[in-house]
């Protein structure tokens, strides 16, 4: 005992720093692993918390597939919900960018006010060139707060003709 003792009195600064190292490496690694490898299993955290209630229903898609579909120049349709996305594909044949942006803000008409102030709503035009129209793929959408589709304008414009 007297051992023990004797050490304790030549290194009892070294045992209490030793001490609060040790104390402050279990804190930092139980933060670590409750911060890394606990919590919510979902990719979107809790921002999707509630979201049951305003899940687009398959008769609401088919809603929206059936109102876009009226247009003889749309050939395929296709609406699949990710997070608080909805996403239209709509491929269409023969058809004018203008006219095809036109048809594709129809379905706002029938999607539901409930869905719109939840959902972003992404679009995606596809049509294939032919010898009237030429070809286009273009993205457009439109979030939560704002009225209207906003497109992007990436397809190639073609060259200004130099003729002298």
């Amino acid at each position: 005992m007297k051992k023990i003792k004797e050490i304790w009195d030549n290194n009892r600064i070294l045992f209490i720093l030793s001490f609060i190292i040790l104390a402050c490496l279990v804190t930092v690694a139980i933060v670590c692993v409750t911060m890394f490898f606990g919590g919510n299993k979902s990719p979107y955290g809790d921002r999707l918390d509630g979201m049951e209630e305003h899940a687009l229903k398959d008769e609401d898609k088919e809603g929206i597939i059936s109102k876009l579909k009226e247009s003889d120049t749309v050939t395929n349709v296709d609406v699949r919900t990710q997070g608080k996305i909805i996403y239209i594909r709509i491929e269409f044949n023969n058809v004018t960018l203008d006219r095809a942006k036109e048809i594709a803000g129809t379905a706002l008409e029938v999607i539901n006010d409930d869905y719109k102030s939840v959902y972003d709503i992404h679009y995606t035009l596809i049509s294939a060139g032919t010898e009237e129209v030429a070809g286009f793929t273009i993205m457009g959408a439109k979030n939560i707060n704002r009225s209207i589709i906003v497109w992007n304008n990436n397809n190639p414009m073609p060259e200004p003709s130099t003729e002298e």
